[in-house]
C-alpha cells in the first residue's frame, strides 16, 4: 500500500525491538570512538569535562547519563572557531578532513548567522541519497517520469540535501527559489506540469487561491499525486490538513529531517499519527528526550513530551553527540493505528524557545495555531504572537490575527468566541488585534511565529 511505512534499511524490518536496540547500541559504541578520536578539540574536551570516555557508554541508557554536549549556540561557536583557526565552517566537531566534504547546505540564519549541519562526506551523501530515493520509490510509488515541483522559501538551502536522492529515484526535480516571485513559480507549473509537490505547509495553503486566481485552475485539476511538506508545523493541525488535502485532491505527507537528523515522515492515513522514524539506525533521536527547562532526562514512553537530543550513528562529516535540538515533541511508542509501523513516532509540539509562560501557564505557539484553525474561514489561520520584550514569561498573551473575508462587522463577537476557547482549553485569556486578510502572508519566507515589537 502506498504510504505504508517500513524501516530503512530493509534489514531493520526483520528485527525485533530488542534486536534493533542492540544493533543501534553497537553502532553507537563504534561512532562514539570515531567522534572522540576525530574531534580532539571538541568531543574529547566534552568527555573530559564530564569525566567519561567512550568505553563508558555501552547502551542507550548509558548515553542518557552524559550531559548535553551541543546546542545551536554551541554549534555556531564551534563553526566560528574552526573558520578562524582552520579556514573552514564545519566546526571543531567536524570528524573528517574538510577536503572530504563534497556537499553542504546552510540553515536560513533567521535566528543568527547560518550554520552548516548539512555537510556530507561521500559516504554521507550516498546514504542520505539512498534514503530519500527509497522514500520516493518504495513508500510513495514515485519514480521514472514523475516531476517534482520543488519550491521553498529562502532558496533551497537546507532542503538541497533532498535533491540528489530525488534524482536518484528517477524523478525530475523542478527546483525554484520562491524569492523569484509567485508568478515565476506559477509559470513553472503551467509549462512543466509537475505531478507532485515538495514545499512548506504555508506555501501550499497560500497557493490554493493563487492557482485559481492567476492560472484559472482548480488545484485538484493539477493532478498532483501527493504533497511532501516540510519546514513548518502543519499536518498535525487536523483542520489545516483537511483543507489542504481537499483542495489538491491528494495526500499530504509530513516529512522531517532538520539538520539531517530524525529522518521521519507521516503515513497514508486520513488521521495524522505523527512522524514515523523510519531511518531508525541513522541516529538516536526520539528515544532521547530532556525537559526543555531543566534539561534533565525524560522517561521515554507512550505520550512522553520532551526536547529531542540527537546523537548520530553513521554521519561522518560533522556528527552530533547529545545535541539538544530545541524541538519539543510528544513521542508515541505504540504501533501506528494507521499503517502498523512499529518504530518510534512523534508529533512536534513546538520549539523550546517558542514556549511562553503566561501567568504560570506554559503554552506553545503551535497549540494556539491549532485552536485557531477551528475558526477558519472566519479567520484565515495566519497569526503572530506579539512580544513586547524578550522574556518568555508574560502576563498577557497578545495575538495579531487575520480575519476572514466578510467578517469586518463581526469581529467583536468572533474575538469573544476565540478567547472563550483559549481560556477553556489552554487556560490563557488573550488580547486580540485584528488585521485584514493577506497582511500577514509572506510566501517567500517561513511564517514567523512572533512579532517582536521590542526590536
Amino acid at each position: 500500500m502506498i504510504g505504508r511505512l517500513r524501516f530503512f534499511p530493509e534489514k531493520l524490518n526483520w528485527m525485533s525491538f530488542e534486536e534493533r536496540k542492540e544493533h543501534k547500541e553497537a553502532l553507537l559504541r563504534r561512532h562514539l570512538r570515531y567522534m572522540y578520536d576525530r574531534s580532539p578539540e571538541y568531543y574529547q574536551v566534552k568527555f573530559k569535562e564530564c569525566g567519561a570516555v567512550p568505553e563508558d557508554i555501552k547502551t542507550l541508557e548509558d548515553l542518557r547519563t552524559l550531559p548535553v554536549m551541543m546546542d545551536k549556540d554551541a554549534e555556531r561557536q564551534s563553526m566560528e572557531a574552526s573558520l578562524e583557526k582552520y579556514g573552514h565552517p564545519f566546526g571543531l566537531h567536524a570528524c573528517c578532513d574538510p577536503a572530504d566534504v563534497i556537499s553542504t547546505g546552510g540553515t536560513s540564519g533567521t535566528t543568527g548567522h547560518p550554520t552548516y549541519p548539512y555537510s556530507q562526506t561521500g559516504e554521507d551523501f550516498d546514504l542520505v541519497g539512498q534514503t530519500v530515493a527509497w522514500v520516493h520509490n518504495d513508500v510513495l510509488g514515485l519514480g521514472r517520469g514523475d516531476r517534482a515541483f520543488f519550491l521553498f522559501p529562502l532558496g533551497v538551502y537546507a532542503t538541497s540535501v533532498l535533491l540528489p536522492g530525488i534524482r536518484r529515484a528517477g524523478v525530475l526535480p523542478l527546483d525554484i527559489d520562491i524569492r523569484l516571485g509567485t508568478q515565476v513559480a506559477l509559470d513553472l507549473v503551467k509549462w512543466t506540469r509537475p505531478n507532485f509537490w515538495w514545499t512548506g505547509p504555508t506555501i501550499a495553503f497560500f497557493f490554493i487561491d493563487l492557482f485559481k486566481e492567476k492560472l484559472g485552475i482548480d488545484p485538484k485539476d493539477l493532478g498532483f499525486k501527493c504533497l511532501l511538506l516540510t519546514g513548518e508545523i502543519g499536518a498535525g493541525i487536523p483542520e489545516l490538513k483537511k483543507t489542504v488535502e481537499d483542495a489538491y485532491g491528494c495526500r499530504w505527507y509530513d516529512f522531517w529531517g532538520p539538520s539531517a537528523t530524525s529522518l521521519s515522515m507521516s503515513c497514508n492515513s486520513d488521521e495524522y499519527y505523527g512522524l514515523h522514524n523510519f531511518a531508525d539506525d541513522w541516529d538516536i533521536c526520539y528515544e532521547d528526550l530532556i525537559d526543555p527547562g531543566s534539561r534533565q532526562p525524560v522517561e521515554v514512553k507512550d505520550g512522553a513530551v520532551g526536547e529531542i537530543v540527537v546523537t548520530h550513528l553513521r554521519k561522518k562529516a560533522s556528527p552530533y553527540l547529545r545535541y539538544a535540538t530545541g524541538d519539543v515533541v510528544e513521542v508515541a511508542t505504540s504501533e501506528c493505528p494507521g499503517c502498523g509501523f512499529k518504530g518510534y513516532r512523534a508529533k512536534v509540539i513546538g520549539r523550546a524557545d517558542d514556549m511562553l509562560t503566561v501567568k504560570g501557564v506554559n503554552v506553545f505557539g503551535r497549540v494556539i495555531k491549532e485552536k485557531l484553525q477551528t475558526f477558519v474561514p472566519r479567520v484565515t489561520g495566519l497569526m503572530r504572537i506579539i512580544k513586547e520584550d524578550p522574556s518568555p514569561r508574560i502576563t498577557t498573551l497578545k495575538l495579531r490575527l487575520e480575519y476572514g473575508p466578510g467578517m469586518e462587522g463581526k469581529l467583536d463577537e468572533l474575538a469573544a468566541e476565540i478567547k472563550a476557547v483559549m481560556k477553556s482549553e489552554l487556560r490563557v485569556n488573550p488580547q486580540i488585534e485584528w488585521t485584514e486578510p493577506g497582511s500577514l502572508q509572506t510566501a517567500s519566507h517561513k511564517q514567523p511565529l512572533f512579532e517582536k515589537r521590542y526590536e
